[in-house]
């Protein structure tokens, strides 16, 4: 996990994700957090299997990650899903980003 201390806000952990499902547990946290109905931030995985998964904004960005002057953030961050908590968990995730880079090389 990237530390508060090393981010650098660049918004790379949010972006380009091919998909993210999300638990009814995750979408509860997500609606009561933000206050909107499931169907504003999630899309439905079609009929194949029955799930939901996370929107994503025409940037390839995910739904709640915001752009301020500084950097990004996310709006949902202490409701956001579980794969969000555990990035980086994989190898190409360890090399999306400054921090991540700077993070591995060192560790």
């Amino acid at each position: 996990m990237i530390s508060s201390e090393i981010c650098k806000k660049c918004g790379e952990c949010c972006k380009n994700y091919p998909f993210i499902e999300l638990t009814a547990g995750e979408i509860k946290l997500l609606e009561l957090a933000t206050g909107l109905p499931f169907k504003m931030f999630t899309n439905s995985n079609g009929k194949k299997v029955a799930g939901y998964f996370l929107q994503f904004q025409k940037n390839g960005a995910c739904f709640f990650l915001t752009d301020h002057n500084d950097g990004y953030s996310c709006r949902v961050y202490e409701a956001r899903p579980g794969i969000c908590k555990k990035y980086p968990s994989q190898a190409k995730e360890k090399k999306s980003c400054d921090a991540n880079r700077a993070q591995f090389i060192a560790g």
